[in-house]
């Protein structure tokens, strides 16, 4: 099917729970990063309550506007749950159960021991001309339907666990085939050590000097993304902007990949070194360790961890000197250095990497603001360690932190050679 224009797109996300703030709407900021990814002109993203009226609105309107609609959520068991028969409503046909989405449901359930409810049966009640699209990791089936000649619509479950695996394995490819879409180019850098503002002064002639590439920024702190996007006729020169962009950025590039963060590249280096790492957390309480198992394969080069929140517990457990401690105070590069020496010595760790500070939003002093905090890694080829200052936030210290040290141990790991 040939467009005259990019296919417009709306997304309709359902839930009485994101319209009074108690949920965060984050499969909409998904699929609008992936519809344009497609080549689609997201034009809007409509919320719906959980009333069949509402969202049955919300339906017709993104279909009267746009060639494609996703719609998010109200796919489950129970009363609230209300997609399907809205979809009935807006596009006046008749619900009709259906037998393979029921079998899913029975299969979902029987994989984790249990049997299906009656209530369940009401999600194999589909509108008349859906297909079905699977869901691996939950029970309630998502659905396509052409409401009309030329318009589409894709119904998925609001859960992003489940949401995101259905449209990489089904939507995606369905709306390749469905519109001839010529995608454009895109390269994506994450970017750690450098603000949106250095950034632009570093890379902002890359259009100019490269022509037919465009250049976006995302903060999506600690870490910062820069976007190059081409049109396939202007390759060579998207190829040639992306070995201009890596040379400037140098060691600040982390990852080029949407889905591979700071652990799992360091659990990479670690793992072509084969070598092992250590973990020495205090003001993080567990959060470094919990990027660090996130990563499937971590066993292969995460050996341990160590909360140490306590001083008693840096010194029983990590080795740190009680003078050290009564002298320089728990929050010191020399404790964090102790700490993360401590660490890999009771580890048997070839690395080891160890934070300390003041999380707040209490605790503070003259000398040592809330937000200070001091980091260390100790390694083959040595130890480093410093000292920032963040804001008052407590769980933005602690994700900074814990980011800010798997950092310093990349950059270790460079220096040490691949």
């Amino acid at each position: 099917m040939t467009q005259a224009h990019p296919p417009r797109a709306f997304i309709v996300s359902q839930g009485e729970e994101i319209l009074t703030g108690l949920v965060v709407d984050t499969n909409a900021n998904f699929l609008c990063g992936r519809l344009t990814d497609l080549g689609l002109r997201v034009r809007g993203v409509i919320t719906a309550g959980d009333r069949i009226e509402e969202i049955a609105s919300a339906l017709s309107s993104a279909t009267d506007q746009g060639e494609v609609v996703v719609c998010t959520g109200g796919l489950g068991p129970t009363d609230d749950d209300l997609t399907a028969e809205a979809v009935a409503v807006a596009f006046q046909r008749r619900l009709e159960f259906h037998p393979e989405a029921m079998k899913q449901v029975e299969q979902r359930f029987a994989a984790i021991g249990r049997q299906a409810a009656a209530s369940d049966r009401r999600q194999a009640m589909l509108p008349a001309g859906a297909r079905l699209i699977p869901n691996a990791l939950g029970t309630a089936p998502g659905f396509a339907l052409e409401p009309s000649p030329g318009h589409h619509l894709w119904c998925l479950p609001g859960v992003p666990s489940e949401m995101k695996p259905m449209w990489h394995e089904f939507v995606t490819d369905d709306a390749r085939r469905l519109f001839n879409i010529t995608e454009p180019l895109r390269r994506l850098f994450r970017v750690m050590g450098r603000g949106e503002s250095r950034l632009q002064d570093l890379l902002g002639d890359l259009p100019s000097r490269f022509p037919g590439i465009e250049l976006g920024f995302r903060a999506h702190m600690p870490e910062n993304q820069v976007k190059l996007v081409a049109e396939p006729e202007a390759a060579e020169s998207l190829d040639a902007a992306v070995a201009e962009l890596r040379q400037r950025l140098g060691k600040d590039l982390f990852s080029e990949e949407e889905d591979v963060g700071l652990a799992e590249v360091v659990g990479r280096m670690l793992l072509q070194r084969g070598e092992r790492l250590a973990l020495a957390e205090s003001c993080t309480g567990g959060l470094i360790g919990h990027r660090c198992v996130s990563v499937a394969g971590s066993s292969q080069w995460l050996e341990r961890g160590f909360i140490t929140y306590s001083n008693s517990a840096k010194r029983e457990n990590l080795g740190v000197a009680d003078a050290t401690l009564q002298k320089l105070g728990a929050v010191s590069e020399e404790t964090a250095l102790e700490m993360a020496a401590g660490a890999r010595r009771a580890a048997g760790a070839d690395w080891a990497i160890a934070v300390t500070g003041i999380s707040g939003p209490s605790g503070g002093s003259a000398d040592k603001p809330v937000g200070t905090t001091c980091f260390a890694v100790d390694g083959p080829t040595g130890t480093r360690s410093r000292t920032l200052r963040f804001g008052r936030d407590r769980n933005s210290n602690r994700s900074w932190a814990a980011a800010i040290a798997l950092d310093m141990l990349r950059r270790q790991l460079l220096r040490a050679g691949q």
